[in-house]
C-alpha cells in the first residue's frame, strides 16, 4: 500500500545517505570529530565495551557508527545527569572486565577527572579517546554560535587545559594522536592493563561546519 511505498522510499534514502557518509569519511584525512566514532565502529576488537559520553560523542555515534557484526557493547548515561560521572562510569564498566574504551569530549572528561583517583585500585584497562575541541562542540550547532560575544564565554566555555600535564598529575599515560592511521593502530589490539588517554585535537567550528554541510 501507500504506507509501504513511503517506508521503502525512507529506507532507500537512509541507505543512500549511509553510503555517502561512508565514502566521504573513508576519504577524509583531516581530524573531523565524527570520524572518531566511525573508525571505532570498525577497528575495535569484537565485544569491546565502549562507554560513550554525552553531548556530541553520543550523537556522533548515532550519526556515523557503521553497522557491523563486531558485537561492540555500548554504554552511556542518559537522563538529566548530563556529563556528571563520565569517567567514573567508564572506569566502573572496565573494572575487572575485558579491555574497554571511552569516547569523550574535553568538557565531559574535565567534569569528572577526580575519577582518575581510583587508578591504584582499578583492575583492567581503559583507553580514553579524547576529542579535544577546547569547549562545548554541541553548542556550535545552535543559532547562538553566531553571536560573539557572548558565545565563547558563556556557551563554548573553552578551558585551555594541557591534558598531557593533567594526565601526568594522575600518573595516567597520555598520547597525542595526529592521524587516523595512528589511532587505528592504537585501538587494536588494546592493552591489558592501565589507563591511557589518546587525545585528538580538533577544530569545533570546522567540525560543526562539516556536519551542517553533510548531514
Amino acid at each position: 500500500g501507500q504506507g509501504d511505498a513511503y517506508l521503502d522510499m525512507w529506507l532507500g534514502a537512509e541507505v543512500d545517505g549511509r553510503k555517502n557518509i561512508d565514502t566521504i569519511l573513508a576519504e577524509t584525512s583531516e581530524l573531523f570529530e565524527g570520524k572518531a566514532a566511525w573508525l571505532l565502529s570498525q577497528v575495535l576488537p569484537p565485544q569491546t565495551p565502549l562507554f560513550i559520553a554525552n553531548s556530541m560523542p553520543v550523537r556522533d555515534v548515532e550519526f556515523f557508527w557503521k553497522p557491523n557484526n563486531l558485537g561492540i557493547q555500548p554504554f552511556f548515561n542518559r537522563g538529566a545527569n548530563g556529563i556528571d560521572g563520565t569517567l567514573s562510569t567508564a572506569l566502573g564498566i572496565a573494572h575487572n572486565q575485558q579491555s574497554s574504551v571511552m569516547l569523550t569530549g574535553d568538557l565531559a572528561l574535565l567534569h569528572d577527572t577526580n575519577g582518575f583517583l581510583i587508578r591504584n585500585k582499578f583492575i583492567g584497562h581503559l583507553t580514553i579517546v579524547l576529542i579535544n575541541n577546547n569547549g562545548g562542540g554541541i553548542f556550535e550547532m545552535l543559532p547562538i554560535s553566531e553571536f560573539e560575544p557572548p558565545f565563547e564565554e558563556l556557551f563554548a566555555t573553552p578551558q585551555d587545559i594541557d591534558f598531557a600535564l593533567l594526565c601526568q598529575t594522575y600518573g595516567v599515560k597520555h598520547e597525542l594522536i595526529s592521524s587516523w592511521e595512528e589511532l587505528r593502530h592504537k585501538l587494536n589490539p588494546l592493552p591489558n592493563t592501565g589507563i591511557r588517554v589518546l587525545e585528538i585535537r580538533t577544530d569545533r567550528k570546522e567540525s560543526a561546519k562539516w556536519r551542517k554541510e553533510n548531514l
